[in-house]
């Protein structure tokens, strides 16, 4: 008789408890379905997709492993060229992500890879001459009729600010160069016959 009573009231119990759960910190099927979901999408290169999944876990369970590592699955996804690069989301995402597990507590897989990939979004953003040696920066170099991109060397900020001044004053001979060929092609040409 005890254990039908006691069958009665874990079967009474039992709705709540699952409710409670999913207060508390349960959800783990919904949690590793997203999980799932995520990489699945980010696998196939599907990023807004990975990306949406990634927030929800991050939103709705922050204090859990998934949770834990979408931050740094987004900092990957902001950092991804074909889905648009964004240093400032990287960076906000990578600074949460290692300052939420400064005690290891949520055991986090990418610990190191965060602080790697938190101090490269920090030197894509500094200006050009305060970057380590060896990471370059693109050069555009504005002449009247285009635009054109190049390849700065790596490291020696100064040295590219050298650069970048005699590719400019170079750029403004020529022009001067051409002028003066102009003046001298009018000089030079025959008179035109009046016409009275």
């Amino acid at each position: 008789m005890r254990s039908v009573a006691a069958l009665c009231v874990l079967l009474a119990l039992a709705p709540g408890c699952t409710t409670l759960r999913g207060v508390v910190g349960g959800g783990d099927g919904e949690r590793m379905e997203l999980w799932e979901q995520a990489h699945d999408a980010y696998a196939r290169d599907s990023f807004r997709v990975a990306a949406a999944a990634f927030q929800r876990l991050a939103a709705e369970f922050p204090r859990t492993h998934e949770g834990h590592e979408a931050r740094f699955y987004l900092a990957a996804l902001s950092l991804e060229p074909r889905s648009g690069v964004n240093l400032d989301q990287a960076d906000q995402h990578l600074t949460v992500y290692l300052a939420e597990d400064d005690a290891r507590s949520l055991r986090g897989y990418h610990g190191r890879e965060g602080e790697t990939l938190l101090q490269l979004v920090r030197q894509l953003r500094a200006p050009c001459d305060q970057r380590v040696p060896g990471l370059g920066c693109l050069v555009q170099t504005v002449t009247e009729r285009d635009t054109v991109t190049q390849r700065a060397p790596a490291g020696d900020g100064a040295e590219a600010a050298r650069l970048r001044r005699e590719l400019a004053e170079r750029d403004r001979t020529i022009r001067e160069l051409r002028d003066e060929l102009q003046r001298i092609r009018n000089t030079l040409a025959p008179p035109r016959p009046r016409q009275d």
